[in-house]
C-alpha cells in the first residue's frame, strides 16, 4: 500500500495527530513497529501525540482507549487489542468519536469495515505456525512434541498454535503434549515440569522466543536434553540462539517494520478520505541458521550484531 506524491502532500497539509496503543512493551516486534510508525508518520507530517503500553491488561488498555477517545486533537489510532471481547466497548468509543482506527494483527469482536475501522494490517500468523510445524517435521520423524501454549485468548498467538498443531496432528506419528502459561516471563518452571513429565520428548515448540521459548531452552539445557525447538518471531535473542547452534532450529517470522510502514500508509489514506482495504497481509518468511545472515537485516532493518556474526566466521 503506497501513496502518490499528490496524496502525500494532502496528508502533510492535514497536520494529523495520531496515537498508538500497543499490547505491551517488551519485545522486538513492538520496537520495530514503533520505529516504523515513527519514521513513516514523520515523513508524512503526521504527529504522534502518545504511545501506550497496557502490559496485556484489557482493563488498562480500555482505560487508555477511553481517554484517547475523549481527546479532541487525535485524528487516528493504531492499536492491537489485548482481548478482542473485553476491549470492544472502549474501541467502540474511539470509533464513535470519529477517530480512524487501524488495527495490528486483530480486530475487536463485531467490528465491521469500513464503518467501525479503517483496516487491519497483519502478519500471516497461521503461516508462521505452519512454517515452524513443517520445520519440526523435518527435524523429528515421530514421537512426543511438547507444545508450550499461551493460555490467554489472543488471536495472533492462537493462529500460530493452530498452524503448528494442524501440521503435526495430520500425521499419526506425533503425540502433542500441551502445557499452558499466562505470564510470558515465567515459563521456566512450566517447561521444567513438562520435560520432567516427558523425558522421552522428541521436540518442543513455543509460540514466540523471547522470553517463553528462551526459557524453555534454558530448561532443556538444565536437564541435558538434546531435542529440537521451533518457534515464531525473529529478534536479536532468537537470532543469537539460532547462530549458537542451540536447540532452537528455526522460526516462522513476522516482518514488523514493514507492517508498521503499511499501517501508517493505510491510516494516511483513511485520514484523507480514501477507501481502504479491510485487510492487508504481510508475508511471513522462514528463518533458520542457514539463511539467518541474509534474513536478519531484511526483517530487523539493521546488520546482525557481533554476537551473531562471530558464529559464522
Amino acid at each position: 500500500m503506497s501513496l502518490s506524491d499528490e496524496q502525500v502532500a494532502k496528508v502533510k497539509d492535514g497536520n494529523f495527530n495520531v496515537e498508538v496503543v500497543f499490547h505491551y512493551k517488551g519485545d522486538t516486534w513492538v520496537t520495530l513497529q514503533r520505529e516504523a510508525i515513527k519514521k513513516r508518520t514523520k515523513e508524512l507530517g503526521m504527529n504522534i501525540t502518545g504511545i501506550h503500553y497496557p502490559d496485556f491488561d484489557p482493563e488498562t488498555q480500555s482505560n487508555v482507549l477511553q481517554t484517547v477517545a475523549q481527546k479532541d486533537n487525535v485524528d487516528g489510532v493504531f492499536s492491537i487489542p489485548v482481548d478482542t471481547a473485553a476491549t470492544v466497548d472502549a474501541y467502540r468509543e474511539v470509533s464513535e468519536a470519529g477517530k480512524k482506527l487501524v488495527f495490528m494483527d486483530n480486530i475487536p469482536d463485531g467490528f465491521k469495515h469500513p464503518s467501525d475501522y479503517a483496516g487491519l494490517v497483519a502478519a500471516d500468523n497461521r503461516a508462521m505456525g505452519t512454517i515452524s510445524g513443517r520445520m519440526m517435521e523435518t527435524l523429528v520423524d515421530s514421537g512426543k512434541i511438547i507444545v508450550i501454549k499461551f493460555d490467554v485468548p489472543f488471536y495472533v498467538v492462537d493462529e500460530r498454535e493452530k498452524g503448528f498443531t494442524n501440521v503435526l496432528k495430520s500425521n499419526d506419528n506425533y503425540e502433542l503434549k500441551e502445557y499452558g502459561f499466562t505470564d510470558s516471563g515465567k515459563v521456566l518452571s512450566l517447561a521444567q515440569n513438562a520435560l520432567t513429565a516427558n523425558p522421552d520428548a522428541a521436540g518442543l515448540w513455543a509460540p514466540w522466543v523471547s522470553p517463553p521459548g528462551a526459557q524453555a531452552i534454558q530448561a532443556l539445557n538444565e536437564q541435558n536434553m538434546d531435542i529440537p525447538v521451533t518457534s515464531c518471531d525473529l529478534g536479536t535473542r532468537s537470532a543469537v540462539l539460532l547462530a549458537e547452534d542451540t536447540p532452537l532450529k528455526g522460526v516462522g517470522s513476522q516482518q514488523p517494520f514493514q507492517q508498521g510502514i503499511t499501517e501508517v500508509n493505510m491510516m494516511a489514506h483513511a485520514l484523507i478520505g480514501n477507501e481502504t482495504s479491510p485487510y492487508v497481509g504481510v508475508p511471513s518468511p522462514a528463518v533458520a541458521e542457514q539463511n539467518l545472515l541474509e534474513m536478519y537485516p531484511k526483517i530487523l532493518r539493521k546488520e546482525p550484531p557481533e554476537e551473531v556474526t562471530k558464529h559464522f566466521e
